[in-house]
């Protein structure tokens, strides 16, 4: 039988952190978007144009829709092609 120090079995314990998954679509300032869900007042479908971003956890987009801006999660946000 090997001897294993403690530091070695603390290492083998610990499983791999996961890495963040990638945005579905890297959005740019300027890019057309549409609302995948409804967000406060604007239903799903809603289209505006993206200012700028919060890169937060999650990560947040400024948009500016017909009502004016908002600020959106990413992830309620899809690129119109």
């Amino acid at each position: 039988m090997t001897d294993v120090d403690d530091s070695q079995q603390a290492m083998l314990a610990a499983p791999p952190s996961p890495l963040p998954a990638p945005p579905a679509t890297e959005l740019h300032a300027g890019d057309p978007v549409r609302l995948t869900e409804r967000f406060e007042s604007l239903p799903s479908g809603a289209e505006g144009r993206v200012v700028g971003f919060y890169r937060l956890d999650p990560p947040q987009a400024l948009v500016a829709f017909e009502h004016g801006p908002l600020t959106v999660l990413e992830s309620a946000l899809e690129l119109i092609g």
